[in-house]
């Protein structure tokens, strides 16, 4: 989808947006890192980054409950939003977890939990660390219920959502929830545009920019390469 969005940026040129959904920040102008929103984190009363010792959120639960049935025998899986490694746990013998966190806690306490075939990152998914550090790497299925939330702008969104298309297998899938998509960063530093607040249109507007095709199962979406016509 063709974006008629003007660019916020001193080189407009520099950056083509894909797809329009009413985003104002076209490119922020910094590379997105692990502490890129460490001040956000700081001024919250409650957990924003680290939920190392929470239990999952409501949408997180439900994917884990998605994933008890699922049949993902010796699959492939990228989780981004690593979180209390329940993902990781749930599917330990099962799978193979890769898993990305910009919480250090989360990654320490992932670290310690000693589970067979998982691995997790210090990455911030929108930074470029993130296509270098899996250049070589598929998955079959990658697990992410704040696909937007915490997009500084719509450049670094659209690097994310190319990185994910480009990491999936054939028969590979994305899967997030409905309410994750509602959440966007509001603590009064360094907010998330409320543009990034997704509902079932805007997601399928930026899915179909990267090929992908969205079909929605209860409070659950899917992405998945669409078929080519």
């Amino acid at each position: 989808m063709p974006s008629t969005a003007s660019a916020s940026t001193s080189d407009p040129a520099a950056f083509r947006p894909r797809f329009d959904i009413g985003a104002q920040r076209m490119d922020c102008g910094r590379e997105p890192h692990v502490d890129t929103h460490q001040a956000a984190d700081e001024r919250a009363s409650w957990p924003l980054l680290d939920y190392s010792d929470c239990e999952p959120t409501d949408d997180q639960a439900a994917i884990n409950r998605w994933l008890q049935g699922a049949s993902l025998d010796g699959a492939d899986v990228l989780h981004v939003g690593t979180g209390n490694s329940s993902v990781a746990r749930l599917l330990d013998g099962r799978a193979r977890v890769v898993s990305v966190t910009v919480a250090r806690g989360e990654f320490e306490h992932a670290q310690s939990l000693g589970l067979h075939d998982y691995r997790v990152h210090l990455l911030n998914k929108h930074g470029l660390e993130f296509g270098e550090r899996f250049a070589a790497a598929s998955f079959d299925c990658i697990l992410d219920n704040n696909l937007a939330s915490f997009a500084c702008c719509q450049r670094h969104l659209e690097r994310y959502f190319d990185a994910l298309a480009r990491l999936l297998r054939p028969q590979g899938f994305v899967l997030t929830h409905w309410q994750g998509m509602q959440w966007t960063l509001d603590v009064g530093v360094d907010d998330v545009e409320p543009v990034w607040r997704l509902d079932a249109d805007k997601l399928e507007a930026i899915a179909a920019a990267f090929g992908l095709a969205t079909v929605r199962e209860g409070e659950l979406f899917f992405l998945r390469r669409a078929a080519r016509g």
